[in-house]
């Protein structure tokens, strides 16, 4: 399939699909009149990598997370958990620094009467 159906299909634009194609995330198969030639599982793919990337996961853990789908082996479990760790520490951070904010933002709103 054409790249627009992939990005009808999955939801992610034709330059999102064009970016994972350029960091391996994705892959097409090239006609003979240069246009690119999506297989059907690519549409699930791009869904998930866009939901990854919407939850902020850096390049570098998607391209774990994918390496380990199907018959991976146990290294590449070994390698996103190595990473998960770290996102794990990043995120409980990120939810600190909002709990502190919603903290403050409540707190003013109270002084005012709301």
């Amino acid at each position: 399939m054409k790249i627009g159906e992939v990005s009808r299909r999955s939801g992610v634009s034709a330059r999102s699909l064009r970016y994972y194609e350029q960091h391996g995330l994705i892959s097409a198969r090239r006609e003979s009149n240069g246009y690119r030639e999506y297989d059907d599982s690519t549409v699930e793919r791009a869904e998930i990598i866009q939901m990854l990337f919407g939850m902020d996961f850096p390049r570098e853990v998607v391209t774990s997370v994918l390496a380990c789908t199907g018959d991976a082996p146990a290294a590449a479990h070994e390698a996103l958990a190595e990473q998960l760790v770290h996102v794990r520490a990043e995120l409980a951070e990120r939810i600190e620094r909002l709990s502190a904010t919603h903290r403050q933002v409540s707190a003013f709103l109270e002084e005012h009467g709301r």
